[in-house]
């Protein structure tokens, strides 16, 4: 199994350390453990978005391929990358989503 099916496939969660607020149109997160800020463009907002809301990163994906003209190869790449940076951040985490983090 690849790297990019390992993420897909895993059950993930947003991390109960990590508070999410829109700002200006934009998702603005904060890691409690680590005291650091990321801010998303309209694009991670958009995928942190319907993440809060879904089941898994695979229906994120198809989600995001009916809203953005966008080949799904290079989607899938992208929010590949995007949600392995995020779970390395310690923003999303393994396991079952314990707490809505957006206030």
């Amino acid at each position: 199994m690849n790297s990019t099916t390992s993420i897909l496939n895993q059950k993930l969660s947003i991390s109960e350390n990590a508070l999410a607020q829109e700002v200006n149109g934009e998702i603005v997160i904060l890691h409690f453990e680590s005291e650091s800020y990321y801010t998303l463009d309209a694009v991670g907002t958009k995928f942190w978005q319907l993440f809060t809301d879904s089941d898994s990163v695979e229906t994120v994906m198809q989600q995001l391929v009916e809203i953005y003209t966008v080949d799904e190869v290079a989607l899938r790449r992208d929010v590949t990358k995007f949600v392995e940076e995020l779970v390395e951040e310690g923003l999303l985490i393994n396991g079952d989503r314990a707490l809505t983090t957006a206030i």
